[in-house]
């Protein structure tokens, strides 16, 4: 080869080079972070799909979500397509990265639904940085009975093993001892979870929890360990951030419920049921003692919470909480809790709120608790154990007062009290329907800015 030729390929050879060179450093623009990797990958689940196809297509989809759960990495979109998926379990285990989440969504104009019997969860996150966006999960209640659950409850208490199908959860994060792998950063969106015999959505020694957009009904009727619709116990600090890390708002949560005493409790009684409970974040789970109290702040905003046997929202055993913005109704159906309850708490803030109480019931609760601060709510129909300077006991007058879901309607007729009665010092920014807020001349109170 002579030298001309020798110095031709030489330069062709730079020029491959520099080309490829080029490229790496366009796709590595285009995809911050991903050190010329490939892009996250796309799965697809059907009930109808096959575990043995790729799963990376809406044509070649896996059949369980367990499958997908199993192959996903950082970044990744799991879509359930329509049909009633029916299997063990479903655990996510694998996590993502604090810029890339891994998401398990309802596929585009799908609805989706996970169908749970006789398992102790449909759901289990184990993982961090996980999405779970709307998505129906099912229980088994309309197939048990109380006697059924009461004669199970009798045999454990007995010493007998308790039993799952009187006991499954919907969607639990993290979990008690021995079961949770302290994951972080979840979030729980737009989601519904219904008719199971345990909790609807519970969260226990995970960090960063983000409960919203959800309709929680119908659960934790024939559990033996007082479950309730949306829970968040024993958090756990993942670091040393002080504000916002916990999150529940925007929620609709209706008829949770216990019918079954709690195993643990002597003597043996009903409790909790609850829409939502922020619960016991002042000492880590299983500890009688202060030692690794939860430094972070929750934020409870937003939510409407009616009818269910336990508070609308209650708050056990916890700091650094703030309650503003939500609407309670009728609740206390079968403990007698007060419809937004505060008790052995600390730096507790309920704000903005609406309370209308069940005939005979309370609104508000005050026992045992240390700066606990109650404000610019609206009571009604109940009793109050204490009152802020500036809370009204008066008529919100609701568009639809019902406990039909079809039918009933908490936002407040444009010459309620309730409007431009809150305080813009600590208030929700958006509505429950994303409404900005002061719409008006002020914040109003409950979980709809009307005006």
């Amino acid at each position: 080869m002579n030298n001309m030729h020798k110095g031709l390929l030489a330069c062709i050879f730079s020029f491959a080079v520099l080309s490829i060179s080029c490229k790496k450093k366009i796709v590595d623009l285009v995809n911050p972070g991903s050190g010329g990797t490939a892009v996250a990958a796309s799965y697809f689940v059907s009930p109808t799909g096959d575990d043995n196809n790729n799963g990376t297509a809406a044509s070649t989809p896996f059949k369980t979500i367990q499958k997908a759960a199993n192959s996903v990495l950082p970044g990744d979109v799991v879509s359930l397509m329509n049909g009633t998926y029916n299997s063990a379990s479903i655990n996510i285990t694998r996590s993502g990265t604090s810029d890339k989440y891994i998401t398990f969504k309802a596929f585009p104009g799908h609805s989706p639904k996970i169908f749970a019997i006789n398992i102790w969860n449909a759901l289990i996150i184990n993982g961090s940085y996980i999405i779970i966006e709307g998505i129906e999960l099912e229980g088994n209640n309309t197939n048990l009975t109380y006697n059924g659950a009461y004669a199970a409850y009798t045999a454990h208490a007995a010493g007998g093993p308790a039993l799952p199908a009187y006991n499954t959860n919907g969607i639990s994060i993290g979990g008690p001892a021995g079961e949770s792998k302290m994951p972080h950063h979840i979030i729980i969106r737009n989601c519904k979870v219904h008719d199971f015999p345990g909790g609807g959505i519970s969260s226990i020694q995970a960090d960063y929890t983000t409960i919203e957009g959800n309709i929680v009904y119908n659960n934790a009727w024939y559990m033996v360990y007082a479950g309730s619709g949306i829970s968040i116990l024993n958090p756990f600090n993942s670091d040393g951030v002080t504000t916002y890390k916990n999150i529940v708002r925007n929620n609709i949560v209706y008829s949770n419920k216990t019918t079954i005493p709690w195993i643990s409790l002597t003597p043996n009684r009903l409790s909790d049921g609850n829409g939502i409970i922020i619960d016991v974040n002042t000492r880590p789970y299983g500890s009688n003692t202060s030692t690794n109290p939860y430094n972070g702040r929750t934020l409870v905003e937003n939510n409407v919470s009616y009818n269910n046997g336990g508070s609308g929202i209650h708050c056990f055993d916890a700091k650094h909480v703030d309650i503003i913005n939500n609407t309670a109704f009728n609740n206390g159906q079968v403990v007698g809790y007060a419809e937004i309850f505060s008790n052995k708490c600390t730096d507790v803030k309920i704000i903005n709120n609406i309370m209308y109480g069940r005939t005979g019931g309370a609104c508000n609760s005050n026992f045992n608790n240390t700066n606990v601060t109650y404000d610019y709510n609206i009571y009604f129909n109940g009793t109050t154990s204490i009152k802020g300077t500036n809370d009204k006991v008066v008529d919100p007058q609701f568009v639809m007062l019902s406990t039909n879901p079809a039918v009933a309607n908490f936002s407040v007729n444009m010459t309620s009290p309730a409007i431009d009665a809150g305080t813009s010092t600590i208030f929700s920014a958006k509505d429950i329907l994303g409404v900005t807020r002061p719409k008006g001349a002020g914040v109003d109170c409950g979980a709809y800015e009307v005006k």
